[in-house]
């Protein structure tokens, strides 16, 4: 297990990652990794190593992907929120909403949370990982977890889940 640890941290390396990009990855990959099953046959000549490093680095690529899909998305809504919300959320054949109204309904999302959880999701928006949130509010990373769990089902709840979700609405 530490081998595929040191893999995933080399391989997230090499794709400039910081290290508590890194940490967070690996909660990510982990799991994925456990449950790869190497088969010779369809392999064409590789090694395991080699196989498990292909599975790595798709898994590091589609993260570095999904960050940067978020993070578009996020300025195009905090530019200009009623102009994009149709294309960004997936809401192809319905009117978009307008501007007002998703301000009001992330509003009222923003509302139903604690002052803490309010903080956590700001800092989350402006691409903060999770380690340096919780060294900087002094708590666990399980603490912040819980946190963006609640939030997510806060943001949810109002109906904005691609707030929340940046694979929402694509397959």
């Amino acid at each position: 297990e530490s081998n595929v640890t040191r893999l995933i941290v080399s391989r997230a390396r090499r794709l400039h990652l910081s290290g508590d990009e890194i940490d967070d990855l690996q909660q990510q990959i982990v799991p994925k990794v456990v449950r790869f099953q190497f088969d010779a046959q369809r392999s064409n000549g590789a090694s395991p190593t080699t196989a498990l490093t292909s599975v790595i680095d798709r898994q590091v690529k589609t993260y570095l992907r999904t960050r940067r899909r978020y993070r578009r998305r996020i300025q195009l809504l905090s530019a200009e929120p009623g102009r994009y919300a149709t294309r960004i959320m997936g809401c192809h054949e319905a009117a978009p909403p307008e501007p007002v109204d998703l301000r009001l309904d992330l509003e009222a999302a923003m509302a139903r949370l604690s002052q803490r959880d309010r903080e956590i999701c700001r800092l989350l928006s402006e691409g903060w990982a999770v380690l340096p949130i919780a060294k900087r509010l002094h708590c666990g990373r399980d603490t912040i977890g819980r946190a963006i769990a609640r939030i997510r089902q806060t943001f949810i709840a109002a109906g904005l889940r691609a707030w929340v979700d940046p694979n929402d609405g694509q397959a």
